[in-house]
């Protein structure tokens, strides 16, 4: 039987200390060369709203730990509008009369047969604050007290539990552009932690002897400058386009998720229609061949693994530039959805046989 699941049904499942406890390893084995991580692929082409583009995203891994193979499949109509004079990527929900689409296909690696169908939104969220949480683990200083967090969308919520998980952290600031975004999602987090918590107004003021900074916006111009940071800082984005060239520069120490960028593919000679060409997720050409380009950096899988050394001093800025998602993050998650849904019967089933044939391919 196939296996499926909703958000919901993932989220009552799958806790920030389950994503801690499978993504750990599942990166040390990546770092081990116990696993396997396919670079993600694009497929972009112009859509119907103006200026938007159809975007078919794959990300493939296997975790042989675990016995499954994943893709990561999502569906999006992307634009990229101006939000107080700087350039975002927004995905418009057009599906359905107003939702996106993101599944991830689990597959034995024993029979080859599909286990399951997920959602991905839940999981998508999750292992990013988990991914950067684990670079804090590994790269701040241990007593690192005092975060501030740029951001207040579906991406800071889970950067800031998950560091609360792992550092001693006892005042969280927070800055978003709009004074009622950073305001609510300071009010919605002081239910859930015990770390002191205030919106503020100025950027530069948020970053002000704070120990970790966790960048988690949707920005596709750099914004955080290196005369914001202080000695000691540890740094995290969840895009490679958050960080100033010289804020990069000024890191003693830059840990990547993976030293492949995005393979874009578009119709032939449009690449440079498209505004994240050469400055976002597939690839930002003012770093190459400078001391911030990410393809000489040790990913956060080999430090992990103990095969690259982190911080070395107490005074040096670490960075951890998770500018791509790997598809292995999902593998992990995934197969312990599956293991604890299928253990306490959460979730319906489909005959497996529908997703199954008799003549080979």
């Amino acid at each position: 039987m196939t296996l499926i699941l909703s958000n919901e049904e993932i989220a009552s499942l799958f806790t920030l200390d389950e994503c801690f406890d499978v993504l750990e390893p599942a990166l040390r084995d990546l770092g081990n060369g116990a696993a396997v991580n396919m670079p993600r692929q694009d497929l972009l082409v112009p859509g119907l709203l103006n200026g938007s583009y159809h975007g078919l995203k794959t990300s493939c891994a296997s975790l042989p730990r675990s016995g499954v193979t994943t893709m990561r499949l999502t569906s999006d109509i992307l634009t990229w509008p101006i939000v107080g004079g700087r350039q975002r990527r927004v995905k418009v929900p057009l599906a359905m009369g107003g939702k996106y689409v993101g599944l991830v296909f689990v597959f034995s690696t024993e029979t080859g047969e599909l286990l399951a169908i997920l959602p991905d939104g839940f999981i998508q969220a999750i292992r990013v604050g988990v991914t950067n949480a684990l670079s804090a683990k590994y790269l701040a200083r241990p007593d690192s007290s005092i975060l501030a967090v740029y951001g207040s969308g579906w991406q800071a919520r889970p950067a800031l539990l998950a560091m609360c998980k792992v550092l001693p952290i006892g005042e969280v600031r927070v800055y978003s552009p709009t004074k009622s975004n950073r305001e609510k999602f300071v009010g919605e987090m002081r239910e859930l932690t015990d770390a002191k918590l205030m919106a503020v107004s100025a950027p530069e003021e948020t970053a002000k002897d704070a120990d970790v900074i966790a960048l988690a916006t949707n920005a596709l111009d750099p914004f955080f400058p290196a005369s914001w940071m202080s000695a000691g800082m540890h740094i995290t984005t969840v895009r490679p386009s958050e960080m100033m060239l010289d804020a990069l520069l000024r890191c003693d120490v830059i840990a990547v998720s993976t030293r492949e960028a995005a393979q874009l593919f578009t119709l032939p000679g449009q690449e440079s229609d498209i505004p994240e060409f050469g400055k976002g997720d597939y690839g930002r050409a003012e770093l190459e061949k400078t001391a911030a380009d990410w393809r000489d950096k040790p990913e956060l899988g080999e430090i992990i693994a103990g095969k690259v050394k982190g911080r070395q001093k107490q005074s040096h800025v670490t960075c951890m530039l998770n500018h791509l998602g790997l598809g292995l993050q999902f593998t992990a998650s995934a197969a312990r959805v599956y293991e604890l849904a299928k253990a306490k019967g959460v979730g319906r089933e489909l005959p497996a046989q529908w997703f199954a044939q008799d003549e080979h391919s």
